[in-house]
């Protein structure tokens, strides 16, 4: 007769290693875990002390930090800890009672603060109440002592100051695998105080598992000023405290202070969007309607880092802003790994920054927090392995869309500011040269005004000398105004460079993408005039069409780290290639295109498309100086000298201005009321091919247009 009953699980002592040392991956995840206890007991202040180390002296002098011992310089592999070393973290929470350490301390997983979620806390600043939103959940933190050490010293004093409670731990006995859990067991000491003290917890964690080194102490305090709240008004209602044996230092965290671009927004419960973009003395506040958010209330900062901003934030912090990561999660203050770590690119900014998004901003460019609560958005859970959030829910991913709303309105800002500013320099060049054309003109006036009115006595003489001396005063002045003017573009534009595409300017591919669209549509003209040559036309068709699609799956690489993959290339077929797609243009504007290659079919090392490019900006830039020519042509020639190759690019256009002639690889430069990106464009590639290409005049006077010489190392 078979009778129904019951099992109970029973847990083997090895669940307190798989919750303890191999659960918490790292030292600093253990530190973060054990100072989240403090924050969960009320504590206002949470101290870190190493304990019979030795200790160091950081000069900050030099360039690079120098580190000392006793005098003695070492390097920061040099060990501080030893045998007879230990660690202090100690609170001044609420603590807890003999029953508190029993019921909640001792038991695993236990439930208490999910039924209790805030606790009350007194400002004493302002005699007032406030609440404090609890972060730990699962009820195992304390285990992360194991991590750091193999022995503990747990010592308890309870909110009133009457009750001592003291308990050892040896968790090496856990070791004991025959065990069960709950058949280890750990001494304990208890005392009732005639005199009361401070309420809170003081963690002791002896014999330590890993051996500390200057560089590990450093990376720990480094670490903790993330751990602290970014919002400057909560750093005070809960700090940290570092010390290594007497000496004591509070962990600040002020990484968002070196930048005057930033963006705050925060999206309330019924939808209202609010967001305000700072830069400097510009203030910006905006308000918009949106859908209720699943994910709940959140607030965001965003910051833009200039080359400025990064500088002091490395000076400042050790870090660079790669290093330190990028847009970071806190619920209620305390944060949420490992998002924002410097690998962990969460809201996929650099993917997003290498596929074609022009205006963007990369990982490197931004930092900034995300502020979520325990109690307000239920719908962001913690995931079960302690790390991150549950990413597979609606919430979540609204929750990341909402974030890219506001990155993508800073980056507009940055990237409208970087163009303005970039205008504006170029406005002071073609006003200066304005400038400088008049006083020319003022001076030949001044210059024949003398020479009709005298004999060229030796007075008028040195008049005229000193007219000419004054007009190079003046002329050395304006090009002095301009090479600065010149400068500060190039900056505006290096820092163009640098946020929109690592090894270069996705601009480049979206001029080219036009001028091959320009070459379609002249195909299409002539073949809807020329029907009959439909099949002989669509060939050529199919071969920009092709180059075009070449070069859009070109574009990932161009804006990826890695450079463009180059190969062992003939010039003179790549040159072929540009003249038979830009043939039929030419064609249709009355050009005629010829070529003489004296390089020998020699190779170079280059990126196909990339050389293409080249070609058809100078080819773009001739049909527009072309238009009003009466002998239209281009000819292109290539001779090689020396393991160089020399490739001269002429046309019988406009011309350049020779004032101009300094400043055509500017960008915004133009002349053919382009845009004014092709020729600096193509500086870029060819000088990332190891090559050079300049404007130059001709030998004789009665030669007209235009002639680019360009440079480029042969191969083998």
């Amino acid at each position: 007769m078979s009778q129904r009953k019951t099992f109970r699980f029973r847990t083997n002592s090895k669940l307190e290693k798989l919750i303890g040392r191999e659960l918490i991956t790292n030292n600093i995840i253990a530190f973060f875990e054990l100072i989240k206890n403090s924050y969960d007991a009320g504590a206002k202040r949470s101290e870190i002390k190493f304990i019979n180390v030795k200790n160091y002296v950081v000069d900050n002098t030099k360039k690079n930090k120098e580190y000392f011992v006793d005098g003695r310089k070492v390097n920061m592999d040099e060990v501080l800890t030893n045998n007879d070393s230990y660690i202090i973290i100690e609170d001044n929470g609420q603590g807890m009672s003999f029953d508190d350490v029993e019921k909640y301390w001792m038991e695993i997983g236990v439930v208490h603060k999910e039924l209790i979620k805030q606790i009350q806390l007194k400002d004493d600043s302002v005699n007032k109440m406030y609440n404090r939103i609890l972060n730990g959940e699962k009820g195992i933190g304390r285990f992360s002592t194991d991590k750091l050490g193999s022995q503990l010293e747990m010592t308890a004093v309870d909110k009133t100051g009457a009750e001592l409670t003291t308990v050892f731990f040896d968790w090496d006995k856990y070791n004991d695998h025959s065990l069960l859990l709950q058949e280890v067991e750990h001494d304990y000491i208890y005392e009732s105080l005639a005199t009361p003290k401070k309420s809170g917890v003081k963690l002791k964690i002896l014999k330590l598992r890993d051996s500390w080194s200057i560089k590990d102490i450093e990376e720990l305090k480094r670490q903790l000023k993330k751990f602290v709240s970014p919002f400057s008004q909560e750093q005070n209602s809960f700090s940290i405290l570092f010390s290594l044996n007497d000496n004591t230092e509070k962990i600040i965290n002020d990484a968002f202070e070196y930048s005057l671009t930033s963006i705050e927004a925060s999206i309330y419960s019924d939808g209202l969007f609010k967001y305000n973009i700072s830069d400097n003395n510009y203030s910006s506040q905006e308000y918009n309607n949106l859908a209720p958010p699943a994910f709940g209330p959140i607030t965001v900062k965003i910051i833009y880092m200039d080359a400025a901003s990064k500088r002091s934030f490395t000076k400042r912090t050790g870090l660079s802003t790669r290093e330190y990561g990028n847009i970071k999660v806190f619920r209620d203050n305390f944060r949420i790994f490992p998002y924002g770590e410097p690998e962990n690119d969460w809201l996929n900014i650099d993917n997003k920054h290498a596929q074609a998004v022009f205006r963007s901003l990369g990982t490197r460019d931004i930092i900034g927090y995300v502020q979520i609560s325990n109690l307000e958005n239920e719908g962001l859970k913690d995931a079960t392995d302690r790390i991150g959030l549950v990413e597979d829910t609606k919430e979540f991913e609204e929750f990341k869309k909402f974030i890219w709303r506001c990155i993508e309105l800073l980056q507009n800002h940055v990237f409208n500011k970087i163009k303005k500013e970039a205008e504006q320099q170029g406005n002071i060049i073609s006003n200066t040269i304005e400038n400088r054309r008049e006083k020319e003109a003022t001076f030949k006036t001044e210059v024949i005004k003398v020479l009709k009115n005298t004999q060229m006595a030796k007075n008028d003489a040195d008049k005229i000398i000193g007219l000419i001396e004054n007009n190079n005063k003046e002329l050395q002045k304006d090009l002095n105004e301009m090479k600065k003017a010149n400068i500060v573009l190039n900056k505006k534009i290096k820092v163009f460079q640098r946020i929109t595409g690592t090894e270069g300017m996705l601009i480049d591919l979206l001029h080219t993408i036009k001028n091959k669209t320009a070459l379609l549509d002249s195909k299409l003209n002539k073949i809807i005039i020329q029907n009959p040559e439909i099949k002989k036309e669509s060939h050529n068709m199919k071969s920009i069409l092709t180059t075009i699609n070449k070069m859009l799956d070109s574009a990932l690489r161009k804006a990826s780290s890695s450079r463009l993959v180059k190969k062992k290339e003939i010039l003179s077929d790549i040159i072929l290639e540009s003249i038979e797609e830009n043939s039929s243009i030419c064609s249709e504007n009355n050009i005629t295109i010829s070529h003489e290659f004296k390089d020998n079919h020699q190779r170079v090392l280059v990126n196909r498309e990339s050389i293409k490019i080249v070609f058809d900006n100078l080819f773009s830039n001739s049909v527009k100086a072309l238009k009003l020519a009466v002998d239209k042509k281009i000819h292109i020639s290539t001779k090689h000298d020396q393991g160089i190759i020399e490739i001269f690019f002429q046309d019988t256009g406009s011309g350049i201005n020779q004032d101009d002639a300094p400043f055509i690889f500017n960008v915004t430069f133009t002349e053919t009321r382009g845009n004014g990106l092709g020729l600096s464009t193509s500086l870029d590639i060819i000088q990332s091919h190891d090559g050079d290409i300049s404007y130059i005049t001709f030998p004789e006077e009665n030669e007209v247009g235009a002639c680019f010489f360009i440079k480029l190392p042969i191969e083998g």
